[in-house]
């Protein structure tokens, strides 16, 4: 995997690390998903109509990936929103992130680009490492830390993730070569992805009798998160464009793991901090693994 690809990953890992802050921080999880895909839908409609009536870089099977991503992605938003709501961040997010890093593997070896050994050794070491860092002791690794009312929508958002990713890698592959080919597919992949996620949410989500939370989350947290998350997978796309391994691209997504939980002890004090902090260690090491020798 190349430096400048990996560079654009990491980079998307900053911004993705903090929507997903902002989204727990809400309180009101699928309204804020709902907000965040909305103003995004909005704020690009325009530029992209225009922009790809002129080039036309998005060949027909594109646009049938772009389609079936973006219900991945609605199914992933609706599943998150309700891991969220119902396991704290440093738990959610990292085990939620963390099956796909092995699933994706599979997915590249069933399409004959399998990862090195070293490769797997360094995407074994990342998923160890999302595995164990919703724990605050040693002492606390049992099936009930995994296997309680959350986990069947971790899994889910799990399968959503590997859905887009596997779609949307199959995509970069045929489209025209570039950042702005990237980001107009983004927006269409996003756009997708916000109806769908809409249609389920209204078909599925059954709201609180308490709304105060909704609308207390306003507008501007939602459009702020909508515009780091664009940014974030944005340079995603671009980087699957230039790897041949999306295996490779979504374990160092991983990343973000590390900072969001060491933006949760800041923000939210929660506990466990060493053997977190061992697991952020461990899947720091992993992506190095990979890097060198991946």
């Amino acid at each position: 995997m190349n430096l400048f690809a990996i560079a654009l990953v990491i980079a998307s890992t900053f911004m993705h690390a903090s929507w997903n802050l902002m989204a727990k921080h809400g309180k009101s999880e699928h309204d804020f998903f709902e907000r965040m895909q909305v103003m995004i839908i909005l704020v690009g409609l325009i530029p992209f109509a225009i922009s790809e009536y002129h080039v036309r870089s998005i060949p027909s099977q594109a646009w049938v990936y772009a389609v079936f991503s973006g219900f991945s992605c609605g199914i992933y938003y609706f599943s998150l929103a309700n891991a969220y709501s119902l396991s704290d961040f440093t738990t959610a997010y990292p085990v939620a992130r963390a099956l796909p890093v092995l699933l994706m593997g599979f997915i590249d070896t069933a399409r004959g680009e399998m990862p090195t050994s070293i490769g797997w050794l360094g995407m074994v070491m990342v998923a160890v490492g999302c595995t164990f860092s919703p724990l605050e002791s040693i002492k606390e690794i049992r099936l009930s830390k995994y296997i309680n009312k959350a986990s069947v929508w971790m899994v889910l958002t799990a399968f959503g993730t590997v859905g887009y990713s596997t779609f949307d890698k199959m995509a970069s592959e045929i489209v025209k070569k570039g950042v702005w080919t990237a980001g107009r597919y983004g927006y269409a992949f996003y756009a997708f992805s916000g109806i769908f996620y809409i249609i389920i949410k209204r078909l599925f989500h059954r709201k609180s009798s308490d709304n105060n939370n909704s609308r207390n989350i306003g507008w501007f947290m939602p459009t702020l998160s909508g515009i780091l998350g664009f940014g974030a997978y944005w340079l995603v796309l671009w980087a699957y464009q230039l790897v041949n391994r999306a295996s490779y691209v979504v374990t160092f997504r991983q990343f973000s793991i590390v900072i969001g939980v060491i933006a949760a002890f800041i923000i939210y004090r929660e506990k466990g901090f060493v053997i977190r902090m061992t697991a952020v260690l461990t899947i720091t090491a992993g992506l190095i693994i990979i890097t060198i020798w991946g």
